[in-house]
């Protein structure tokens, strides 16, 4: 079974293909001069992703997460597609509690690692005292 990867480009384009020379006195593994980006792709691994929505899930106020895969995740291209399983507290009303989540989940994974979230389903899975 393949892993699936998330694939976020870069907004550069690598040195060699912008037609400029380096200096061949830097050698291969130089660092680039102070502000620019070698360029390069960033692979996030969906477990990443899904960890993140967790955490984020439980800085919301009256939420809690099962011990054993709160969340998971799909990635299409670039969308996004998020599962959570969360525990809400007693007398916290599950409807809010929930909007509030997938607000919060939403912001934190999109800025974490550029990627658009396209959808989030919650489970409440259990009411906690």
């Amino acid at each position: 079974m393949g892993v699936a990867v998330a694939h976020v480009q870069t907004e550069t384009v690598p040195l060699q293909r912008r037609g400029e020379e380096r200096e061949l006195t830097q050698g291969r593994h130089a660092r680039p001069p102070e502000g620019r980006d070698p360029g390069g792709r960033v692979d996030i691994v969906p477990t990443v992703i899904e960890k993140a929505a967790a955490c984020a899930a439980r800085e919301v106020a009256g939420v809690t997460t099962p011990r054993h895969r709160a969340s998971r995740v799909r990635v299409s291209g670039q969308a996004v597609l998020l599962r959570l399983r969360i525990g809400v507290r007693y007398p916290e009303p599950v409807r809010e509690t929930a909007a509030r989540v997938r607000e919060r989940v939403r912001d934190r994974v999109e800025h974490l690692t550029g990627s658009r979230v396209h959808h989030i389903d919650i489970e409440i899975v259990e009411m906690v005292r």
